[in-house]
This record gives structure tokens, sequence and C-alpha cells, in this order.
């Protein structure tokens, strides 16, 4: 069973062990838990508190020996919720807190999450009407990152619709069938088979580089006179394809 989900959420991977285990025993007392998870006794009964704090485990007392019961895996939809009303309250004084991001500088994001966090970054600040630059995402094995192309054609280009973004796009000829084929959305990606860059977007000073094999890395500039620059070659390039 992949779990990693309840870490996301916050819980610790003995709470995991446990709560598990007691969906599966229904009512135990600490000794079958311990049996069953293969943890310490000290761990378990640490443990087990935490679990009746976050509300996801309860206990009866029978002839002064204490019974666990796993609350309904449904709960954990409340467990959520009150995780994210209490981020909500916090969210106000984060925000005050951040400072103004320098006009110049570099962030590095790390993997495929890290590159979905940087493309939203890209256009968090936008409004209608700007645009979205960008040489294709292009890679030497494309069936290793189908997820990425998928995630770029449904949910980030929702995203940028909903935006209201000019979006345009250069791409190499040799890409043109393998986009028709995987359904993208190219009536505003012109083909070329002038050598040009790939993984690389422009939205006003901020410009991203998307290269993620090898290192697994991607790069995130404010630049006004890069984007500048970047943009400049684009259009050189773009009003040249009719």
């Amino acid at each position: 069973m992949d779990t990693e989900v309840l870490s996301e959420l916050g819980l610790t991977n003995a709470e995991i062990k446990i709560y598990l285990a007691l969906l599966e025993l229904g009512k135990s007392t600490a000794g079958p838990i311990i049996k069953k998870t293969d943890l310490q006794n000290s761990v378990v009964h640490l443990t087990l508190p935490k679990l009746i704090d976050k509300g996801l485990a309860s206990f009866v007392v029978k002839g002064g020996v204490k019974e666990y019961s796993a609350t309904s895996p449904e709960h954990i939809f409340k467990f959520i919720d009150e995780k994210k009303s209490r981020f909500q309250k916090l969210l106000p004084e984060l925000v005050a807190k951040q400072k103004e991001k320098s006009k110049e500088g570099a962030e590095v994001f790390q993997g495929i999450k890290g590159l979905k966090v940087m493309l939203y970054d890209l256009i968090k600040d936008t409004k209608k009407g700007d645009e979205f630059l960008f040489f294709a995402f292009d890679t030497k094995n494309p069936a290793d990152y189908e997820n990425i192309y998928s995630f770029y054609r449904d949910e980030y280009h929702k995203e940028r619709l909903k935006k209201d973004l000019v979006i345009k796009g250069l791409a190499p000829m040799r890409l043109k069938d393998t986009m028709n084929k995987t359904k993208w959305v190219i009536q505003n990606v012109k083909f070329t088979n002038f050598p040009i860059p790939t993984n690389i977007s422009i939205v006003n000073e901020k410009i991203i580089f998307t290269p993620l094999e090898g290192d697994n890395l991607s790069f995130l500039l404010y630049s006004k006179q890069l984007s500048d620059s970047f943009r400049q070659y684009f259009y050189s390039i773009w009003d040249q394809i009719k």
C-alpha cells in the first residue's frame, strides 16, 4: 500500500504503521499492535496518544486495560480540514513576513514536484494579457517524462487560460508530429527548422530553464535584462515564420 500521502499530511512513520494496524486489528490492546507493527514498546505507547489527539484513534478501558480502535478513514478528511483551517489562520502572518523578492536573482528547484512549484510561481503574479512565451519542452526520451508532458497539456494549460495569458511558443519542426499525436494545443505554436533552444519560458521579468535530464534540476531567474533579451530573440524567430 502506498502511504506517501499520509506522510505528506504530517503523520510519522510510526503513526501510519499503528493506524493501519488498528484498522486491521479492530479493538486491540498495545501488545498485538507492538507485534503487528514490529515497533518498540515505548514507541507504540508514545504514538497512540498522538493518534488520539489527532482524532485518528480512540480507546476504552476494560478491567484497567486500554483497548484502542482506529477511527474511520473518512475522518482523515476532517483532519485535513483542520490542518487547512489552521494554515489559513497562519497565512496572513506568513505573507506579512515574506520579504519582497529581489528584482535580480535566481532559484533552483529539484525533481518533478519542484518543477511544478516553479511553473506555478512563474505565473503567480501575472494579469490578463501578459505574455507567456516558450521554447518547447523537449527531452531525449519523452516516454520517461510523460507525466510532465501531460501536466503541461492539461492542468498547467488550464491555469494559463484562467489567467487569460497570451501564449506563444516555438518548437523544432521534428516535434510537430509528436505534439499533434499527443493532443497539444498548438494553434499558438510555430515550428521551425532553424536551430533554437528548448525548455525555456519567459513571463514578464522571469525566465525558467527546465532541462530536467541529468541532475533533475530546474532554474528560475529574475532578470529584466535577460528576459528582455530572450523576448527579443523569441520574436526575431517568431516574426519570420508565417
